[in-house]
């Protein structure tokens, strides 16, 4: 899977209070922003069920990754 501008990763870890489930490479110039658990749910805490919602996104590509 390859990210594209605007795109984010992350998120899952955040979102469960666990540590992230993948690494990313950048393969060109990029710059990112991160953001620590409290300030994230500070923030965005009203979107946390949309964000849930993508965790089935988040399955499927892996198993894309793990298959290929």
């Amino acid at each position: 899977y390859q990210y594209k501008q605007g795109d984010y990763f992350g998120e899952l870890a955040l979102l469960h209070d666990i540590s992230r489930q993948a690494s990313v490479k950048a393969v060109n110039r990029v710059r990112v922003a991160s953001i620590d658990r409290e300030s994230f749910k500070r923030m965005l805490g009203s979107f946390e069920d949309i964000l849930k919602r993508n965790e089935e996104r988040y399955h499927n590509i892996q198993q894309k990754i793990t298959c290929a």
